[in-house]
C-alpha cells in the first residue's frame, strides 16, 4: 500500500509538472501579421539529410534569435525549423507562412495533417507569389506545431519566415513585385539605349556594356526568383540552378571585357595581363563547378579577389589620368560592395539580408545611371574627335576634284542625319526613364522616397531639356530659357511661392551649358527643399562674363545653409565633380542671411 501511494505521488507530480510547463506556442489573433517567425522558432541541422519527421521530433532543437540565418553551401545537410502557433480567439484563423528565400531548392511543410512540397525545383501551380508560401488554418483556441524542412544541393540555404494575414501579404507581394518591375524596366531601357548607340557607333565598349547589362538581368531574374516563377518549368529551374556558376562567369567575363575596353588597359600591360587571365580561368572553374562536378558553390570565394582587381584597375587608371575612370570607380564601388556583401552572406560569413534586401538592385541601378553619364561623356569626346577628323578631311578634299568634294558633302549629310537620329533616340529614352520614375512616384507613400524620386527626376530633366534644345535649328542655345525651364520645373514639384530673378548677361557654349544645367538643378533643388517655407522665398541666379572669367552665382534668402562646398552629400559630390573636372573651375559658398554659391571658371 505504501509503495502504491508513493507511485501515485510521483505520477501526480509528473502530471502537475507537465501541466504547469510554460507553453512555447506563439499566440495569434486576427490582427497578427508581418511577424518574424524564425526568432520565435527552433532549428535542427540534419547532417545526413536522411531523417524522417518522426525521427526529427525526437531530436533536440536549438533556439534561434536571428531573423535571418544563412546555413551556407552544404548539399548533404537539411535544415529543420519547428514552431508552434495558438489561436487565442474564439473564431477560426487563416494565416500565410512565407519562406522569404526564393532560391532554396526543396522546402517541405508539415502541419500534422498534410505534407506540402515547394521550393525552386517544386513550384506548385497554386502559388501566388515569388516566394514560397503555406496557408494554415487554426480552429478556435487550437494549438498546433509545424515543421519545415529546407534543403539545397547547389544554392545556399538562407532561412527567414514571416507570418501574414492574407490581405497584408497580398499588399506586400504587390509592393515587392512593383520594385522588381521598376528595376527590370530601367535595366531594359538602358539596354535598348546602349544597343542603339552601339548600332550607330560600333564602339566595342557599348557592346561589352550590353553584355554586362544582359548578365545583370539574367542573374537578378534568377537571384530574385522571377525567372523560376514566371518563365521556367521545374526541369529548367533545376537546370539553371545546377549551371548557375555559368551565369556568374558570364557576368564576370563581361565586366572584364568592358573594363579593358572602357579604360584602355592595354596601356597598363601587367594589369591587362591579369585581366586577360580571368577571361580564361573563370569560365573553366565555373564549368567544373556545374552540378558540383569537381567544385561545389563554395568555389565562388575565389571570384571575390576579381572584384578587388577590377576596382584596383579603376583606381590605377584614375591615377594615370584616364578621364572615364572617375565614373567607373564610383559606379563599380557600389556594385562591388553589393556583390561582396551578397556573396559573403551566401557563404554564411555574414547575416545582413534584412538590411540589404534590395542592395543589388539599388547598386546596379545607381551604377547604370553613372555609366550613362560616363558614356554620354564618351560621346562628347568622340564627337570632338570626329570634328577634328572632319577638318583634316576638308583640308585634304579642297585639293581634290569637284567630284570628290561632292562625295564628301554627301557623306557629311549622312553623318548629320545619323547625329540627329542619335539625339532623337536619346531624347526618347530620357522620356521613357522619366515616365517610369513618375509612375513610381505616384504609387509610393513614403515622403522621403518621393523627394528622392523627384530629385532624380529633375536631374534627368536638366539633361533632357538640353537635348530638346539641340533639336532646334539655331546657332546659339538660349541660356536664359534653359535655366528658366529647369527652375520652373523644380518650383512646380515643390509647390512653393518663391520669387526667382535672373541676371543672365552671358550665353554659354553647349559644352558648358549642359554642366551648368546640372549644377543649377542641384543648387536650386536644395534651396527649395531646405531653405524656403511655403512662401516668401527669394532666389537670384546670376551669370556674367568678367575679365576672361565666367561667374555663375545662385543665392537664396533661406534661414539654413542648405548645400555648402564643405558638405559631403551626393549633391555636393555632383557639383564638385562637374565644376572641377568639366569646367576646370572653383566652387565656393558662404552664408549671410542666405546661402550664396559661386562657381568661377576661365573661358
Amino acid at each position: 500500500m505504501l509503495k502504491f501511494n508513493m507511485n501515485f505521488k510521483i505520477l501526480f507530480l509528473i502530471l502537475f509538472y507537465l501541466y504547469s510547463m510554460p507553453s512555447f506556442a506563439i499566440e495569434i489573433t486576427n490582427k497578427s501579421s508581418n511577424i518574424e517567425l524564425f526568432p520565435l522558432s527552433q532549428y535542427y541541422c540534419d547532417k545526413t539529410n536522411q531523417a524522417s519527421l518522426e525521427e526529427i521530433k525526437k531530436k533536440e532543437f536549438l533556439t534561434n534569435n536571428q531573423k535571418i540565418r544563412s546555413f551556407g553551401f552544404n548539399p548533404n545537410q537539411s535544415v529543420w525549423i519547428k514552431f508552434s502557433l495558438k489561436n487565442s480567439t474564439s473564431t477560426p484563423l487563416t494565416k500565410i507562412v512565407e519562406y522569404t528565400n526564393p532560391l532554396t531548392e526543396t522546402i517541405i511543410f508539415f502541419d500534422g495533417k498534410r505534407e506540402i512540397i515547394d521550393g525552386t525545383w517544386h513550384i506548385p501551380k497554386s502559388r501566388k507569389s515569388i516566394n514560397p508560401t503555406f496557408i494554415i488554418t487554426l480552429k478556435p483556441h487550437e494549438e498546433r506545431t509545424y515543421y519545415i524542412k529546407a534543403h539545397s544541393t547547389i544554392s545556399t540555404v538562407i532561412v527567414q519566415l514571416k507570418l501574414w494575414n492574407p490581405k497584408d501579404f497580398a499588399n506586400q507581394a504587390t509592393h515587392h513585385l512593383m520594385l522588381i518591375v521598376l528595376f527590370f524596366s530601367i535595366m531594359g531601357t538602358l539596354l535598348l539605349y546602349n544597343l542603339f548607340i552601339y548600332l550607330f557607333t560600333h564602339d566595342r565598349a557599348y557592346l561589352y556594356y550590353l553584355l554586362y547589362l544582359i548578365a545583370i538581368i539574367l542573374n537578378e531574374s534568377t537571384y530574385s526568383g522571377v525567372a523560376q516563377y514566371y518563365f521556367l518549368s521545374s526541369y529548367w529551374s533545376q537546370t539553371v540552378t545546377e549551371y548557375i556558376m555559368l551565369l556568374i562567369a558570364f557576368m564576370i567575363v563581361s565586366i572584364v571585357l568592358f573594363t579593358r575596353e572602357f579604360l584602355h588597359t592595354t596601356q597598363f600591360p601587367r594589369l591587362d595581363k591579369l585581366l586577360k587571365s580571368t577571361l580564361y580561368g573563370v569560365p573553366i572553374i565555373s564549368l567544373l563547378s556545374c552540378n558540383n562536378f569537381l567544385f561545389n558553390s563554395n568555389i565562388i570565394v575565389l571570384f571575390l579577389p576579381i572584384g578587388l582587381l577590377v576596382m584596383w584597375v579603376g583606381f590605377y587608371a584614375l591615377y594615370k589620368g584616364v578621364k572615364e575612370a572617375r565614373f567607373y570607380v564610383l559606379g563599380w564601388s557600389l556594385v562591388i560592395i553589393a556583390l561582396l556583401m551578397t556573396n559573403l552572406q551566401t557563404l554564411g560569413i555574414i547575416h545582413i539580408n534584412s538590411l540589404v534586401k534590395y542592395i543589388n538592385d539599388f547598386a546596379f541601378t545607381a551604377e547604370a545611371f553613372l555609366f550613362s553619364i560616363a558614356l554620354a561623356h564618351r560621346i562628347k569626346i568622340t564627337n570632338e574627335k570626329i570634328i577634328q577628323l572632319q577638318k583634316s578631311e576638308q583640308e585634304r578634299l579642297e585639293r581634290l576634284v569637284e567630284q570628290k568634294t561632292h562625295e564628301l558633302k554627301v557623306a557629311l549629310n549622312k553623318e548629320e542625319l545619323l547625329y540627329r537620329e542619335l539625339n532623337h533616340r536619346v531624347k526618347n529614352n530620357f522620356q521613357m526613364i522619366l515616365s517610369l520614375i513618375k509612375l513610381q512616384n505616384l504609387k509610393v507613400d513614403n515622403p522621403t522616397l518621393k523627394k528622392a524620386l523627384l530629385t532624380i527626376e529633375n536631374r534627368i530633366y536638366s539633361i533632357a531639356d538640353l537635348y530638346a534644345l539641340l533639336q532646334l535649328d539655331t546657332k546659339e542655345l538660349d541660356t536664359l530659357s534653359y535655366f528658366k525651364a529647369i527652375v520652373e520645373r523644380i518650383q512646380q514639384g515643390f509647390n512653393k511661392e518663391v520669387d526667382v530673378s535672373y541676371n543672365i548677361s552671358y550665353s554659354l557654349p553647349i559644352n558648358q551649358l549642359v554642366y551648368c544645367g546640372l549644377i543649377l538643378n542641384e543648387l536650386v533643388t536644395n534651396s527649395f527643399k531646405y531653405a524656403f517655407k511655403a512662401r516668401g522665398g527669394k532666389l537670384t541666379i546670376t551669370l556674367e562674363h568678367v575679365d576672361s572669367s565666367v561667374y555663375f552665382t545662385v543665392e537664396d534668402n533661406g534661414k539654413t545653409a542648405t548645400l555648402t562646398s564643405n558638405s559631403t552629400t551626393l549633391g555636393v559630390l555632383i557639383v564638385q565633380t562637374l565644376v572641377t573636372e568639366h569646367l576646370n573651375g572653383e566652387f565656393q559658398s558662404s552664408y549671410n542671411n542666405g546661402l550664396r554659391s559661386t562657381i568661377v571658371w576661365k573661358t
